[in-house]
Order: structure tokens, then sequence, then C-alpha cells
């Protein structure tokens, strides 16, 4: 609800509570302490996130979604965006968590989802991961729509790598010849697509300000000598 998702979108998802609390470990495959409820979001019929909530007295981490061990990094790809991903006519948005796309894709944005910031990459080749391969990026316009805070510094002051990642997507997605774009989230309470979405419309969030970004031969080609 918080993420302004209808009835028929969460009914398409196939996102369930896991029931009975007793299925939940069977479910992630592991034991984790506190866990007392979490719901499923199937990406396919082969793999799943799932998120957690715990009881109140849990000390440690608490990661707020969790998967079955070894399974990687993988691309949210709502139903509703696969028919398009051979169509590089169509923009395609990518956007940090599955709720965001799916609330982006229901008001009929074609919207993608990573788990992360950093999660588009493989930990060994830091490539692209082969879901990327499902997608006709050549000559298509992709917009990465990251949480407004993602150039803000952490709640420590420190400064984040976010930035790093956002633009390292960004060059590989212009290595396969997409033209890219980042766009700016105003600064408020708003943090996410999802936000936005809820209490604007798909034209005001196409007029925000965005950044077009260019491979480093445009950048280098674009330099003054200093």
């Amino acid at each position: 609800r918080k993420s302004g998702l209808s009835d028929e979108t969460i009914e398409k998802s196939g996102i369930r509570t896991v029931f009975p609390p007793s299925e939940i470990n069977k479910k992630i495959g592991f034991n984790m302490p506190g866990l007392i409820s979490c719901y499923k979001i199937p990406y396919d019929k082969t793999f799943s996130r799932f998120r957690a909530f715990y009881d109140d007295n849990t000390h440690g981490k608490k990661p707020k979604y969790l998967q079955r061990k070894d399974t990687g990094n993988r691309l949210y790809i709502p139903d509703a965006v696969r028919a398009f991903l051979n169509d590089p006519s169509v923009p395609l948005y990518i956007t940090e968590g599955e709720k965001k796309a799916l609330k982006a894709t229901q008001e009929g944005l074609y919207c993608i989802g990573l788990s992360g910031l950093w999660n588009w990459k493989n930990k060994a080749s830091k490539n692209l991961i082969a879901d990327f391969d499902l997608i006709a990026l050549k000559d298509r316009t992709v917009y990465i729509v990251p949480d407004n805070d993602w150039l803000q510094p952490n709640k420590h002051g420190y400064r984040k790598n976010l930035k790093q990642a956002v633009y390292a997507l960004a060059d590989k997605l212009k290595q396969r010849e997409a033209r890219v774009f980042i766009v700016e989230l105003p600064q408020g309470e708003e943090k996410g697509l999802d936000d936005f979405l809820c209490k604007h419309t798909v034209g005001e969030f196409k007029a925000l300000p965005f950044i077009e970004v260019k491979c480093l031969i445009e950048r280098i080609a674009e330099a003054i000598p200093e």
C-alpha cells in the first residue's frame, strides 16, 4: 500500500505472505534469528526474494530482504515489461527495488528493478548480470532512477559509493550502445520512485531534470586541455 500498488498489480505480481510462519526458513533455505514473518516476491519460477520482518527484541543484523544462499543477483522484470524487452524503441526505466518497479510499470512506465544499486554486476567479472542479455539495449533510451539520497552522505556523514554504482552501470549500458540518462528525483520525503508517483503524475515525473551520461571517449573529446 505504501508503494501505491493496486490489488490487481499485487495479484499479478504473485507477491504472497509466506504462511504458516513455520514455512519461512524452508523457503529461504536457512534459519534467520528473530524472523517472524515475510512475503515472497517471485522473479520467475526459479527465483524469489523475501521481504523480512523481525521480532522487536531481535539483536544483530536484520536484513530487510533475503534470498537463498548462492543465488546471485537478478533483475526484477514485471510481466508487463517482458513483452517490450526486445523493442528498443520503448524507453526503459531502471530503479532500485521490486515495488518501485511495479509501481512505475502500473503507471505506464516500463521499469525493471535492481535489488541494490550495485547489484547489476557479477561478483567475479564485474560485468552486467546475464538478465541484461534479455534486453535489446542498442539504440535504446534508458533512464536510471535512483532514490533522491544517492548523492548524500550516509548517516555517519561519510560519502557513499552510490554515485560510483550508478555511473558504473551507466557506462556498462553505454558499452551496449544504449542512450543513458539519470533522473533526479526532488529532495524531500518522497525518497523513491514509488513515493514520487504516489503523489505526482507521470507527466510531472517526465518533467523532472535528468543528466545524459556520456561514454569515456565522448567525455575526453569534450574536455578542455586543463
